[in-house]
């Protein structure tokens, strides 16, 4: 079901989605982009491939305000647009073309509902469903017209195994306690305790 919510519902801050998921998103951009260039759409696919292009430029504008004020400038997630760039430059036709951009989305629209029930704001939320929607619906469009059936489009269930996973920026914070010894003149003795904390680097989990 489309925006369920999961184990680790409210577990996913808007700042790590939106890092993430702009970057994606930016992913697909470019590789739409990789498309253009390829030359091989028709007029017709052309102009849909430029709205589904604005979609996904679109949505990284909009994503991209409710990252870490931390965040350094938006770029394309790395994995993604490689492998999808590279899929698009081996299309010898039309019809590969459209089948790489059919991966794209589907992968898009994957990821979104993976993080769509762990993050913290109903609001953030139901936008992702939204923009999880249309890109369900634009997999699906290029995924038939480029040779794949109703059925295969569109299975009863999502496994999900088209998702990327979400990496979340998190600081583990561990209180060492030292304790320590001091003799005093008279011979007595006492003991203190000296605490530290250690912050440790970023790691990325979904």
């Amino acid at each position: 079901t489309v925006g369920a919510r999961t184990a680790g519902q409210g577990t996913l801050s808007d700042e790590d989605f939106a890092a993430f998921a702009t970057a994606a998103e930016l992913a697909a951009v470019a590789a739409y982009s990789a498309a253009f260039d390829k030359d091989l759409l028709d007029g017709e696919w052309a102009d849909r491939a430029l709205q589904f292009q604005s979609h996904h430029q679109a949505v990284a504008d909009t994503l991209v305000g409710l990252r870490a004020e931390s965040a350094g400038a938006a770029v394309a997630e790395a994995a993604l647009a490689k492998k999808s760039i590279d899929a698009i430059d081996a299309a010898t036709d039309q019809n590969g073309i459209l089948a790489a951009l059919a991966v794209v989305e589907e992968t898009l629209a994957a990821t979104h509902l993976s993080g769509v029930g762990q993050l913290t704001e109903k609001s953030t939320a139901r936008t992702v469903v939204q923009v999880l929607a249309v890109e369900g619906q634009q997999a699906a469009l290029l995924g038939v017209a480029s040779g794949s059936t109703i059925e295969e489009v569109t299975p009863a269930t999502n496994t999900g195994d088209a998702a990327l996973t979400i990496p979340r920026e998190s600081k583990a914070t561990t209180t060492t306690t030292a304790a320590s010894t001091t003799t005093t003149a008279t011979g007595s003795t006492s003991t203190t305790e000296a605490t530290s904390t250690t912050t440790s680097a970023p790691s990325a989990g979904n």
